[in-house]
């Protein structure tokens, strides 16, 4: 599949879910390699807490702007992140683990094929624009050490 052009006012939340798209892939190694669910549950947590959560929130505050709060497309995404959230109750067992990453997986793939296109379709120049500022302000992240997954 060729990559998706993206409007450079989301590229900052594009490349936000390629780093949950590792956090997948690291959860499946993790399980794949029978490491103890307690050390993957907790970089999950560690990744909510430093990355995943703030994004969640930027896009429920910006992009309801655009399409409304009623769209199909925004509640379902309202919808995933409260899936999402749930399952972080969860982490203890290889399968609570993968399912959140099921479920985020899925998720991400969603909003990059489709709720970032139909976005995309809809923004004024001022909508993308402001939604562009708003991400603008990335602050540095402290490193996990834990690397189970290698």
């Amino acid at each position: 599949m060729a990559p998706i052009k993206r409007a450079k006012e989301l590229v900052t939340f594009s490349k936000e879910h390629h780093d949950g798209l590792l956090l997948v892939w690291k959860i499946r190694q993790g399980i794949r390699k029978q490491v103890v669910p307690q050390r993957i549950a907790s970089f999950v947590q560690w990744f909510w807490e430093h990355h995943l959560d703030q994004h969640f929130r930027r896009e429920e505050e910006l992009l309801p702007a655009v399409l409304n709060a009623d769209h199909p497309m925004i509640r379902r995404m309202m919808d995933e992140h409260a899936q999402i959230r749930q399952a972080l109750d969860d982490l203890v067992t290889p399968t609570g683990l993968e399912k959140f990453a099921q479920l985020l997986d899925d998720h991400i793939r969603f909003e990059e094929r489709i709720l970032f296109q139909e976005i995309e379709n809809a923004a004024s120049p001022q909508q993308l624009q402001h939604i562009g500022e708003a991400l603008a302000d990335e602050s540095a992240c402290p490193q996990w050490t834990d690397e189970f997954w290698k």
